[in-house]
């Protein structure tokens, strides 16, 4: 079948913004349609793609016969060789759509649309995988694609344009904060003052930072147990060594309470602009925090995994102690020509020399090697961290899409950010 005669002889169903068919819709097509009998043990065989047009053997007992699907301008293009032609589509044809339907979900049909999965797909054999069942094809991006911009994210596209907007990295130098206090902070010949980077399990919260009461080693430069997290909070005031160190727990305390309040990904849900206020706010404490911690001796980084453990003591195998650099990252983003589609990735540098080991995953933060957090420039600068940490480190975009990711996401970051392009296709 062209494409034109699919067009003009085949019924239509809307579909959403998004390209779902949902049940709704689907059911407004029924044409008084109840028992799944009516069409029984239905077996779909995959024939051809070809022009957009995806091609199906439908099977029912003895009876069989060629059903024709196509996605265009949102609507879904449904034609049955049966004779059917009142206003609805023919039985064969709806009850078959809800098997796909409830096989393989609403979006399965977003698949179908120009420049969709199943079209590259059947361009890009070595890219995909392909199943057949009896409910039809399914193609499936292979794993080392990572996140696939326009067809199967990682996570929710962001607003670039809002995140770009966010305020600019500030270009003071970082200036570390002197509490006054003795370089290990220590309360007594046994005892001294830590701090916690805590780091919520599966993202329940934004980093915080909990001042703890470490029990020291005998030679006294090192912490070999820990007092529990409320003590650290509680009893403040017989412990703090100085205004300033006093001054540093109620920023810490401060910080807690905020992060609590969200969660721990600062691009969760579609609600990100209505958060900005309390993101920066967060980000402008843990800045002064930050700068206040590097001249401590004691600094941890600690997996939290739930807040009832906030009743005992931190855990012996999940804290680490941590260097806190002065220097601020610079990034970057590269655009890396593969043959059938591009790369696009992240680069982090540090005075001016290109970061190895970097781990993305902190919010607010980068770690090298574990042992040595940066903390990021802004707010901006952290919100696009975590889109290419979330995307599983690169984001991949296929020639077909480029147009459009140069659009939505090269054009406007060129101005802020250095983007570097390698490969033929920007050679000439």
């Amino acid at each position: 079948m062209k494409n034109g005669d699919i067009q003009q002889q085949a019924f239509r169903i809307s579909l959403m913004p998004d390209g779902r068919l949902t049940s709704e819709s689907l059911k407004k097509q029924s044409g008084g349609y109840r028992y799944r009998g009516e069409w029984p043990d239905a077996c779909l065989k995959f024939i051809s793609f070809s022009d957009g047009i995806f091609t199906l053997r439908n099977t029912s007992n003895d009876e069989s016969y060629t059903l024709h699907l196509q996605v265009k301008d949102n609507k879904l293009f449904v034609s049955c060789n049966c004779g059917h032609n009142k206003i609805t589509i023919c039985k064969h044809a709806y009850w078959t759509l809800g098997d796909i339907h409830w096989k393989f979900g609403e979006y399965y049909f977003t698949k179908l649309m120009s420049h969709g999965m199943m079209e590259l797909a059947f361009k890009y054999p070595m890219l995909f995988d392909k199943q057949e069942s009896n409910c039809g094809l399914n193609v499936f991006p292979r794993a080392e694609l990572k996140s696939i911009y326009h067809l199967a994210p990682a996570v929710s596209m962001p607003d670039i344009k809002a995140i770009l907007n966010l305020p600019n990295p500030s270009s003071k130098a970082f200036v570390p904060y002197t509490l006054g206090s003795s370089p290990k902070a220590q309360i007594s010949r046994e005892k001294a003052m830590a701090y916690l980077v805590i780091i919520s399990i599966r993202y329940e919260h934004l980093p915080s930072v909990i001042p703890v009461i470490g029990q020291l080693t005998v030679k006294g430069n090192a912490i070999k147990s820990f007092d529990s997290f409320l003590d650290g909070l509680q009893k403040t005031n017989t412990i703090i060594l100085s205004t300033a160190q006093k001054a540093l727990h109620e920023k810490c305390l401060g910080l807690y309470k905020l992060t609590e309040k969200l969660p721990g990904e600062l691009l969760a849900g579609n609600v990100f602009s209505k958060r900005l206020n309390i993101l920066a706010e967060i980000f402008n404490d843990w800045m002064e925090i930050y700068s206040m911690l590097h001249s401590q001796h004691f600094v941890f980084r600690y997996v939290l995994f739930g807040k009832r453990e906030l009743r005992g003591k931190p855990k012996r195998d999940r804290w680490l102690q941590v260097t806190l650099s002065a220097i601020t990252p610079v990034l970057s983003f590269v655009v890396t020509d593969k043959g059938d589609h591009y790369r696009f990735t992240l680069r982090v540098h540090i005075d001016g020399v290109l970061l190895d080991n970097v781990k993305t995953g902190m919010p607010l933060f980068i770690t090298q090697n574990e042992e040595t957090i940066f903390r990021l420039g802004s707010l901006r600068d952290a919100c696009l961290v975590e889109w290419l940490d979330r995307s599983d480190g690169w984001i991949t975009v296929f020639k077909e899409h480029f147009d459009a990711f140069q659009k939505e996401v090269l054009v406007p970051l060129e101005a802020h950010y250095a983007i570097q392009f390698i490969g033929n296709d920007f050679n000439s």
